[in-house]
């Protein structure tokens, strides 16, 4: 994942920064997905969530201090909805050290979404046609710079592990891995470019209409 005044990577759910209703930002981590050519998939992620809202109120001193502890745990407890998260531990100022481990196989037309579909990091798609489209969600620069001003960091490393035809992607690094390729994504800031990969599953091919598309 990337460096320059482009669009942002990974981001707040297309919400204004602005507005910040229901936005995660990460930092500080790793994460990766696997993608099998039959369709199998794992995604994991190691670092930081930040809930920006709390994070915004803290820093413009808008909430009071005793209600801080309470908002804390009410995130707290709305991650651990989720079974796919082995570990969520408050670090404080809404930023919560996290681990997601989430496997499964795509069908004909799924999505899979981190952290959830209202507040979306990363996206999986899978298409009839057979295609597997990873897409990072995006920051206009201006909420890229809105982030920046209240002191929000995005950095990490992002990886994807895949065995089947990729088609398109603009990693900035890939290594071979055995059978595999590994795609590799740096981010730098709240500024880097979003994440594009797409891969055609094995034992589906798009028609001439839809290649045309």
């Amino acid at each position: 994942m990337w460096s320059r005044r482009r669009k942002g990577f990974l981001a707040l759910a297309g919400a204004l920064l602005l507005a910040l209703s229901a936005c995660y930002v990460p930092d500080n981590f790793k994460s990766e997905i696997r993608l099998g050519r039959t369709g199998d998939y794992a995604i994991a992620f190691w670092g930081d969530l930040i809930w920006a809202p709390l994070y915004r109120d803290i820093q413009k001193n808008s909430i009071p201090a005793a209600e801080i502890p309470t908002k804390v745990a009410e995130i707290q407890k709305d991650l651990q909805r989720d079974s796919h998260f082995k570990k969520v531990e408050s670090l404080g100022k809404g930023r919560f050290r996290v681990e997601y481990q989430r496997e499964g196989h795509l069908d004909d037309n799924d999505m899979v979404t981190f952290v959830r579909r209202n507040a979306i990091i990363i996206q999986i798609v899978s298409k009839p046609d057979g295609r597997v489209i990873v897409n990072g969600h995006t920051m206009k620069p201006s909420e890229a710079q809105q982030a920046t001003t209240l002191g929000l960091d995005v950095k990490g490393e992002f990886r994807i592990v895949a065995d089947g035809l990729v088609k398109e992607h603009n990693a900035s690094e890939v290594k071979p891995f055995g059978r595999y390729q590994v795609y590799i994504w740096t981010i730098q800031n709240a500024f880097s470019p979003p994440p594009h990969f797409v891969m055609q599953r094995e034992g589906v091919w798009p028609s001439q209409k839809q290649e045309q598309k």
